[in-house]
């Protein structure tokens, strides 16, 4: 089929079935995953890989302007206020899920590099399907504002979670030493780098943007930009949402007043980029891949599930968050895909180098992460939507 067309196929089917699941209660960004699942191979093939593949252009501008549009809502005078109450969450949500599926893992299977490897690949939250039922849905109030920066940290935290964990892991399959590079300087050099990377393009676009006074102009020079830093972070293996995400906050905090129509810009232009992306990771889910789960699946995603919630109500407690943060937030941190996915192929590569024992535990990893990933996506929205109604935060506000 001619990919225009396909485009056009997509686009439509997937407003209608959008459409179609918001009618009946259920986030519309479900609606795309499932449409994305019956376009792909686990039923007719119209999405196979090899056109996924070549469709990754899209999928990297998609999560480029979902960095943005999340840095652009985490303002100083934000941080100022709930800055210590984040960090706290953060950590406590992210450690929680980590330590949770750890134990659960490592006692069923007797394996601990396997046990920890999962459980920090555990602590990554995906910030795409959470945010845009954020969207969908108007919300706005303080559990708004704290799943934003969650979801835009978390990132870098599981980053580094999963390079302690990998850096133990290769120990305890090798017998050998700790290597202090995979440990500890490769993600903070990642993080540090797409940090720099964001920062500069956003005090850059902010100096252009002085200038442009017509609003087309200002949409085409700031998404120029965007796929600017997204391609070099791209290729130098970065990553693309924290990049994008310092960019928001840089532009966002420079000039609050002159640059806030950027963003509704911006939103105005995404939909159909959403619609795509969305129904394009549906394609990749393989719904034969949940037979292969098994019970270390089960226990990763009651694990991941029970961390994720227990730390984030602690840590809002702990910090003094809003009623309203501490009893529902954890509700909100279900969504996993982009980032577990990918360091769950990098584990899968670096441990295919260690022989058999470490080839079994990539293998495990891989089809374990890609086949829960069916299931948070599913899930996820719909408890976003849960707990920013029973918080009260929907229809706060205008998109």
């Amino acid at each position: 089929m001619k990919i225009v067309l396909l485009i056009g196929l997509v686009l439509v089917f997937g407003l209608l079935m959008g459409r179609g699941f918001r009618f009946l209660g259920i986030p519309q960004v479900v609606g795309f995953i499932v449409l994305g699942i019956l376009f792909g191979d686990s039923f007719s093939g119209i999405l196979g890989k090899e056109l996924l593949d070549s469709l990754t252009p899209v999928t990297t501008i998609a999560l480029s302007i979902i960095g943005f549009m999340v840095g652009g809502e985490l303002k100083h005078r934000v941080f100022k206020k709930y800055g210590k109450q984040f960090f706290s969450i953060l950590f406590s949500e992210g450690l929680s899920a980590m330590a949770l599926v750890s134990i659960l893992v490592t006692l069923y299977t007797r394996n601990p590099a396997l046990g920890i490897l999962l459980g920090a690949l555990s602590s990554a939250t995906a910030p795409a399907a959470t945010v845009d039922v954020l969207w969908e849905y108007h919300s706005r109030g303080p559990l708004t504002t704290t799943i934003l920066a969650i979801v835009a940290l978390d990132d870098g935290l599981s980053l580094v979670l999963y390079g302690f964990a990998l850096a133990i892991s290769d120990v305890l399959l090798t017998s050998g030493k700790l290597n202090l590079n995979i440990m500890l300087f490769t993600p903070l050099k990642e993080i540090g780098l797409s940090i720099i990377i964001g920062f500069v393009a956003g005090i850059a676009l902010d100096r252009v943007l002085s200038f442009v006074k017509v609003e087309e102009d200002r949409l085409v020079i700031t998404t120029g930009m965007l796929a600017l830093a997204a391609g070099l972070s791209e290729s130098l293996d970065l990553s693309l949402i924290l990049t994008s995400m310092t960019m928001g906050v840089v532009l966002t905090n420079a000039h609050p007043h002159r640059n806030e129509g950027v963003f509704e810009l911006i939103k105005g232009f995404a939909p159909p980029i959403y619609i795509l992306f969305f129904v394009f990771v549906g394609a990749r889910l393989q719904v034969g891949l949940l037979r292969e789960m098994g019970i270390i699946g089960l226990l990763y995603v009651i694990g991941r599930t029970g961390g994720k919630w227990a730390g984030a109500y602690l840590g809002a407690t702990f910090s003094k968050a809003p009623k309203q943060v501490s009893r529902y937030l954890g509700f909100a941190l279900f969504s996993q895909a982009g980032v577990a996915i990918g360091l769950s192929l990098d584990a899968y590569q670096h441990f295919e180098r260690l022989g058999l024992k470490g080839s079994e535990v990539g293998s495990t990893i891989i089809n374990i992460i890609t086949a829960t990933t069916f299931i948070v996506q599913v899930i996820g929205p719909p408890s976003v939507k849960y707990a920013i109604s029973k918080a009260g935060e929907i229809g706060k506000t205008g998109r």
